[in-house]
């Protein structure tokens, strides 16, 4: 983009106004490495560029009615209790597999069925408590519904295959190792001695599936699998005349889904309604708004007085951002602040205004329509010891002022994008494998009216001197 030289000389109110509309919309639209080759303004004094973080933004909660958790990358399992949200109960169902008949040895000896899984690194809770980790035999086919949700279950049986007690080390080891009941494991063993287990259809009606969750009391973490090394393992030995030779069979993961629940029940948050269509306004919640991932809690922003700069003769916004900073004690090394939050168009009824690809509206550039960055990093200043998130809604606050009726919409806040961009985008289940589903990060924001506000709108504008 190039500026080219203008005169001040005879520049009306009304020029001067309409300069720097122009200069606001150029800049916006400028790129790090345009050229400005000469810009002569009018008269500076004729200008004053302001501040203010005084304008009233308002927060609410919504709930979705479920969020979408089926074929995730990432299986969660275990049990913590949070202070604002309450018990958070994970478990994780997946269906292992086989591609071809199962074939052992006849001389083959039974060693022993063991459950194998591999961290993926993220856990949320406290791992130095020790979890209760319980596999059960799932008594339905996975593969029979065509989505799952967090809130959905599987028929399975109450006694376990095993039992596990662990102080979690995803950092330290590789993989878990759970040895699974002998009568299972031998019926596994003894069918593909007489080659009963032909096809994967035989293999179903033995093992539908295999749940595992966490203890009923526990109060640790949620620990993150690959759900793509999940697998079950039949062990068994061959006498050799060298010896012994161990050998066996795997089942590998084809289909699963998290089940994430929480008991809210004695919390701030225990009304929240279950009906996405409805917002809870942050005074009924302790002035405070919540996101949570994985149950599908989202901050509501709405900036009522922005509109009012319009009644304020002769003045232009620049640049508008909003400035989050979490409840003070709320974020832990536990209970961990979101690495981002991201933030999208939506109505009245809170539901996502779509793009032309079908996918959730981000901010768009007003000058250019392409898509403004839509999220906001974690920030942490040690320095000046404060935490926050910065989000750019210039292109949103001029839409606001320049509207005709302001029925431009809110804003939702959430823990990641949508899956537009992944290899596997999906516009009917567009939170589908994101972190907004695949993890349980959450934020607390106190509201301007608590004893510890965490939001401000930080506004830039510009005024002409009346003469």
């Amino acid at each position: 983009m190039k500026f080219f030289s203008y005169s001040s000389k005879g520049f009306s109110t009304a020029s001067k106004l309409l300069f720097i509309i122009w200069v606001s919309f150029s800049m916006m639209a400028c790129e790090w490495g345009d050229q400005i080759k000469s810009l002569v303004q009018p008269n500076p004094d004729d200008f004053a560029v302001l501040f203010s973080d005084t304008a009233t933004v308002q927060l609410s909660t919504v709930l979705t009615d479920s969020s979408f958790t089926g074929a995730p990358s990432r299986l969660l399992v275990g049990r913590y209790i949070d202070p604002y949200f309450g018990k958070i109960q994970t478990a994780s169902f997946f269906q292992p597999t086989t591609q071809t008949a199962i074939t052992v040895p006849v001389a083959a000896e039974y060693d022993s069925l063991v459950l194998s899984l591999t961290y993926d690194n993220y856990t949320y809770g406290d791992t130095t408590k020790q979890l209760n980790l319980s596999v059960h035999k799932v008594l339905a086919d996975i593969l029979d519904k065509d989505a799952y949700y967090n809130t959905n279950s599987t028929a399975f049986e109450e006694t376990p295959l095993g039992k596990v007690k662990i102080n979690p080390t995803p950092r330290t080891t590789k993989r878990l190792i759970i040895k699974l009941s002998d009568v299972l494991g031998k019926d596994i063993f003894e069918r593909g001695k007489t080659n009963l287990i032909t096809s994967n259809e035989d293999w179903i009606n033995l093992v539908k599936g295999i749940l595992i969750k966490g203890g009923a009391s526990d109060n640790g973490a949620v620990i993150g699998f690959r759900s793509d090394l999940v697998y079950l393992q039949l062990h068994y030995r061959i006498p050799d005349v060298d010896g012994v030779k161990k050998d066996s069979s795997v089942f590998r993961s084809s289909a699963s889904y998290n089940q994430i629940l929480a008991d809210r029940s004695g919390t701030i948050v225990a009304k929240l309604p279950a009906n996405q269509r409805v917002a809870i306004p942050s005074a009924q919640t302790g002035n405070m708004s919540f996101i949570q991932a994985g149950l599908g809690i989202m901050t509501r922003i709405d900036l009522p007085s922005v509109r009012n700069l319009r009644f304020t003769k002769y003045s232009v916004a620049n640049r508008a951002f909003l400035r989050i900073t979490p409840k003070q004690f709320s974020v832990t090394d536990q209970l961990k602040a979101p690495p981002q939050i991201y933030v999208f168009r939506c109505n009245k009824n809170n539901e996502f205004y779509l793009g032309g690809d079908g996918f959730p509206l981000a901010l768009t550039n007003l000058s250019t329509q392409q898509p403004v960055a839509i999220s906001a990093n974690y920030t942490v200043d040690v320095i000046n010891n404060k935490q926050y998130y910065l989000l750019d809604l210039s292109s949103y606050v001029t839409e606001l002022l320049t509207s005709e009726t302001g029925d431009v919409g809110g804003l939702l806040l959430r823990t990641s994008a949508f899956n537009s961009g992944s290899n596997r985008p999906s516009t009917t289940y567009p939170s589908a494998d994101t972190e907004f589903t695949n993890g349980l990060n959450r934020l607390v924001i106190g509201d301007q009216k608590s004893s510890d506000p965490g939001v401000k709108l930080e506004l830039y504008y510009t005024t002409v001197k009346v003469e």
